[in-house]
């Protein structure tokens, strides 16, 4: 991407996120919700920190997994300062711009441009497959929950372009073109079912979602936890569909306001929610700095 249109982008995402936060301030109550941020329990931002921190070893362990099948040789440390600083570099851009050239430029001396670029997309993948499958798991313990509080009508015809789209995906996947593609380059073997970085993926996810419970309990226990962590997925799955603004920002806080309402939290409680796990995220990646100076 040329860089006069690469900072273009930066800016409509910037300009997107704050719109998105200043409608989230002028549907709340202001007062209110900065009470609630400073009602915050500081014990569980540091459990949040190292909950980041967690998810961020992890995620550098998957994509190691997932490169070496392609060839892409290098030390955990070096895929561990990848991640780290991709996750820095996605505070001030597009992440999927932003932090997926950084882990590049990181770690291009380590193989084939084709084959870590691979490893990257196949990484993203991954945590998607395992988000969708999480997603899955999840919709059915809460379907009388929407039932009782969408239409009847609006839920089917979601559901219907669910299924329409995973039958096209499926159909996509499994063409002949696409597969002879997929066994040229690896992919078939490397993203078959049993690999262990669908565990891993799976685990990064549900950590993800402890994070945001930890916000909760740190602004008072929630009225229905158990109900909480299983609508958050639905979050997740809505930052992955519409990843237009920086790091989440402002999006993040729009589908926490809307789907956690379905627990019973008032818009205060779940932007401060959202606020409390992005920031501390944030936070999490300036360590990010550490690699850079050291580098």
């Amino acid at each position: 991407m040329h860089k006069s249109k690469q900072w273009l982008t930066v800016i409509f995402r910037w300009f997107v996120a704050i719109g998105l936060l200043v409608i989230i301030l002028n549907k709340t109550d202001s007062d209110l919700l900065w009470q609630t941020l400073c009602g915050f329990n500081p014990a569980f931002g540091l459990l949040l920190v190292v909950c980041h921190i967690a998810v961020l070893m992890l995620m550098a362990y998957r994509w190691r997994l997932i490169a070496q099948q392609l060839n892409v040789e290098a030390a955990y440390a070096d895929y561990l300062k990848a991640i780290w600083i991709g996750a820095l570099s996605g505070q001030i851009g597009p992440p999927l711009i932003f932090s997926e050239v950084a882990r590049f430029k990181v770690l291009q001396d380590y193989g084939d441009n084709q084959s870590l670029i691979g490893s990257q997309v196949l990484d993203r993948l991954s945590g998607l497959v395992a988000l969708v499958f999480i997603l899955l798991l999840t919709l059915p313990l809460n379907w009388p929950l929407f039932a009782e509080m969408i239409p009847a009508a609006t839920l089917l015809q979601s559901l219907a372009i669910l299924s329409i789209s995973g039958v096209v995906l499926f159909r996509v996947m499994l063409s002949t073109k696409t597969r002879a593609l997929m066994d040229r380059n690896k992919i078939s073997e490397v993203m078959s079912l049993g690999q262990s970085h669908y565990e891993l993926s799976s685990l990064i996810q549900l950590l993800l979602m402890l994070g945001f419970l930890l916000a909760a309990f740190g602004l008072g226990a929630p009225k229905l936890p158990f109900t909480l962590f299983t609508l958050l997925p639905l979050i997740f799955a809505g930052l992955t569909l519409l990843p237009i603004s920086i790091s989440d920002w402002g999006t993040r806080e729009m589908f926490a306001v809307y789907v956690l309402s379905f627990a019973g939290l008032p818009a205060e409680e779940s932007a401060a929610i959202s606020i409390i796990f992005g920031f501390s995220y944030s936070l999490t990646t300036l360590m990010g700095l550490f690699f850079l100076l050291k580098k």
